[in-house]
């Protein structure tokens, strides 16, 4: 089974969630658009960076070329690390200038990030005819109040791209208005669409925080109802015919960033933490300190799994069949925390690609 409706999968270009999508089917791959927000390190670097940005180059050509396209943002890097007259978004230009991949716009950037971008494409280095333009909840709160900022931009890129996407990034949402960002996000869709033509609306966020004992105990279970979904679908109800495109971040949080514990303690403060979508919820079930109880958590809790009324059987995905696999004692080598990801994203979209009622 392909794709069963538009659903646009955000990520960190990081190695686990590269490695989720390069074991989708063929038939998802060759419909799904990830969204690629690049990745921040803690005294990250203008040398970072770079070296960052060409090993996620290297990932895209082995591992993503069987996509339409994907999106390549900059979002989370400092712009105090770019260079003098080079915003961050140049080190992208030049590292995926022959590859296929969507840029990104945005009214809250450093100055020279958008024009940075319509020079590059003038100038043929952006193969891309299509672009993005990511929108914060304050800015798409009014649609009135950046009309006028919003039309400069694409007045200044109309000769360059062709099509035009509007994200509505409502970030992590779980304890946020719901109904006051479904309504922001209509209202701003209902406006753009009679004054400027825009090919696809994307409507993402999460409920998962950076902190995952907001939602979940160790060493329990819970179910959390996804607050992004219920964003998405009440935008939708609102502007009726208009079709929206469904985002999400998958299983790993938009405001994730790399610990800064010592390596030798690291095992003693993780506990598992395993995701698992059906309907409009997470599953996630958390183990205790890995020190203390082991890795074998990680297969305890995929029993506990294949057990649920709503796993979806190995046949289902890779993702799936890993899971099975676990349960069923195939256990060549121990679950970390990073390879856990692989299979539980792959599930994750397979789910909300194939399945998810929307």
């Amino acid at each position: 089974m392909a794709i069963k409706h538009n659903y646009t999968p955000f990520f960190k270009f990081k190695a686990n969630e590269v490695a989720g999508l390069s074991v989708l089917s063929s038939k998802l791959k060759a419909e799904i658009t990830p969204f690629f927000d690049l990745p921040r390190k803690n005294g990250m670097t203008r040398a970072d960076f770079e070296k960052s940005v060409d090993s996620c180059c290297k990932k895209a050509e082995k591992y993503l070329t069987a996509f339409p396209y994907i999106f390549i943002d900059s979002f989370d890097i400092p712009d105090a690390i770019a260079k003098g007259g080079s915003p961050n978004c140049r080190v992208v230009i030049e590292a995926f200038e022959d590859f296929e991949y969507v840029p990104v716009l945005g009214l809250d950037r450093a100055a020279d990030h958008n024009q940075a971008i319509f020079d590059a494409k003038a100038a043929g280095e952006i193969i891309s005819d299509t672009v993005v333009v990511r929108f914060q909840p304050d800015e798409f709160a009014s649609f009135d109040l950046i009309e006028g900022e919003l039309n400069e931009l694409i007045a200044a890129g109309a000769e360059l791209f062709s099509n035009w996407i509007f994200v509505f990034d409502c970030r992590v949402c779980l304890t946020s208005n719901r109904m006051k960002l479904a309504t922001d996000v209509a209202n701003f869709v209902l406006a753009t669409n009679e004054a400027i033509e825009v090919e696809k609306y994307i409507v993402v966020g999460s409920s998962i925080p950076a902190t995952i004992t907001e939602i979940a105990r160790p060493s329990d279970e819970s179910v959390i109802a996804r607050a992004e979904l219920e964003i998405f679908h009440a935008a939708q109800a609102m502007v009726g015919a208009i079709p929206l495109t469904l985002g999400d971040y998958t299983i790993v949080s938009p405001t994730y960033s790399e610990l800064t514990i010592a390596p030798e303690l690291m095992l003693s403060v993780t506990a598992p933490k395993v995701f698992y979508a059906f309907e409009n919820y997470h599953y996630i079930a958390r183990g205790g300190r890995i020190k203390t109880n082991g890795y074998g958590q990680y297969d305890d809790i995929c029993e506990e799994i294949v057990n649920k009324s709503f796993y979806r059987e190995a046949t289902y995905s890779w993702g799936d069949k890993f899971i099975q696999q676990r349960a069923d004692g195939d256990r060549e080598k121990n679950v970390t925390p990073s390879t856990i990801l692989k299979p539980t994203i792959c599930a994750h979209i397979a789910y909300m690609a194939k399945d998810y009622p929307a």
